[in-house]
C-alpha cells in the first residue's frame, strides 16, 4: 500500500465530501434487502456497515445494479465490499469507475469479502484478477440443530461443559431482550463494562466494540435482530446479539461475558439456539482473526465448514 492510514482515510472524506459515497443512513437498509439472498456473512449486513461505519470509516456507493461499501478492514488497508447479482456484467462500469478513482489516488482496487461463487462471476468481466484469502478470516459455520445437541459420544465434551454450568450455577436463565429497552441496554453495557475492565482495547481489532454496538438503539430491528442475556439471580452474566441474515442463517456479531466462566458461552449459545433461533438451519460464529483462543474455543463445537471470504485484486 502507497498511502498511510491518515491518507487513506483522506481518500474516503475526499470520496464522501465529492457524494461519490456517503456515511450509511436507515435508508440504505432497502438497497443492501435486494442482495439479501447473497448475504450469508456479517460482514456484507447493512448492520455490520451502520454499526462500524465510525471506527471503519464506512461509506456507501449505490447504482442501479450494485451496493459499494468502502472502508478501512481489520489490516487497516483500504478496500471496498460489493454485492451484486448474478449478471455481474452490469456492474462492469461501475468497477471501471472505482479502478480509475483508485487509480488517481495511487491506490489498488480491491474488492474484500467475496464470496466463492462472486469470484467466479468477477472472473468474467475483462479485467484481470488476482485473487486470495486469509484462513483467519474465514468463518466458522454450525448446523443450528446440532450445535445445540449434546447427546451421544460426539458431543461428550459439550455435554460435559454444559451440564457443569448448570450444576454450578442453577439459577441461570437466557432472557430475550431487545436494544429498545432501557433496561435491557443497561444490562448489556453493564456486561461490556466488565469484560472491558478484564481486556485491553486492543484485543477489539475492528475498533471499539462497546460504541459499535451502542448504535444498535438507532437501527434496531426486531424481526432480524436477536439478543439473548443470560441472567443469575437477577445479575446479567453474558449476552449475545445475532442477526438473521437470510431466513437459513443467522450471524452474530457481539458476544461478552462479564465474569469468565467455563460453559457460560455454550449456555447462551445453546440456549439461543433452543429458544430464539430454533428454526435456522446455520450459525455463522465469525472468524478468529488469527488469535489462538478464540480459534481453540470455536474449533471444539464442531462447525461443519470454514467459510472463505476472498480477496479480488482488480488489476489493468
Amino acid at each position: 500500500m502507497s498511502l498511510e492510514v491518515s491518507e487513506q482515510i483522506g481518500f474516503i472524506e475526499k470520496m464522501t465530501a465529492e457524494n461519490i459515497f456517503h456515511l450509511p443512513d436507515i435508508s440504505d437498509f432497502a438497497e443492501f434487502e435486494k442482495y439479501r439472498r447473497k448475504i450469508t456473512i456479517g460482514d456484507l449486513s447493512f448492520t455490520s456497515c451502520y454499526l462500524w461505519a465510525e471506527s471503519m470509516h464506512y461509506r456507501i456507493r449505490t447504482t442501479p445494479h450494485a451496493v459499494f461499501v468502502l472502508g478501512l478492514g481489520a489490516d487497516h488497508e483500504i478496500s471496498i465490499y460489493a454485492l451484486f447479482g448474478e449478471n455481474v456484467r452490469l456492474i462492469e462500469d461501475d468497477i471501471l469507475f472505482l479502478r480509475q478513482l483508485f487509480a488517481d489516488a495511487h491506490i489498488p482496487l480491491r474488492l474484500e469479502c467475496v464470496s466463492e461463487s462472486d469470484v467466479t462471476l468477477l472472473r468474467k468481466l475483462p479485467f484481470s484478477c488476482e485473487v486470495s484469502f486469509d484462513e483467519n478470516y474465514s468463518d466458522y459455520i454450525y448446523d443450528n440443530a446440532d450445535f445445540s445437541d449434546i447427546v451421544g459420544s460426539r458431543n461428550k465434551t459439550r455435554r460435559h461443559e454444559y451440564n457443569r454450568f448448570v450444576r454450578l450455577h442453577p439459577d441461570a436463565i437466557l432472557v430475550r431482550g431487545h436494544f429498545s429497552d432501557a433496561a435491557v441496554r443497561s444490562d448489556c453495557t453493564a456486561v461490556f463494562d466488565k469484560w472491558c475492565a478484564r481486556h485491553s482495547c486492543a484485543e477489539c481489532r475492528f475498533g471499539c466494540e462497546k460504541k459499535a454496538f451502542d448504535r444498535l438503539e438507532e437501527i434496531e430491528m426486531p424481526n432480524r435482530h436477536l439478543l439473548g442475556i443470560v441472567y443469575e439471580k437477577g445479575q446479567p452474566l453474558s449476552f449475545g446479539f445475532g442477526e438473521l441474515l437470510t431466513e437459513d442463517c443467522v450471524f452474530f456479531h457481539v458476544q461478552k461475558n462479564a465474569v469468565a466462566i467455563d460453559g457460560l458461552s455454550y449456555f447462551l449459545h445453546r440456549n439461543m439456539a433452543l429458544q430464539i433461533h430454533p428454526d435456522v438451519k446455520i450459525i455463522n460464529w465469525g472468524e478468529d482473526m488469527g488469535m489462538e483462543g478464540i480459534r481453540r474455543n470455536k474449533s471444539r463445537y464442531h462447525p461443519i465448514e470454514w467459510r472463505k471470504k476472498y480477496s479480488v485484486l482488480i488489476k489493468e
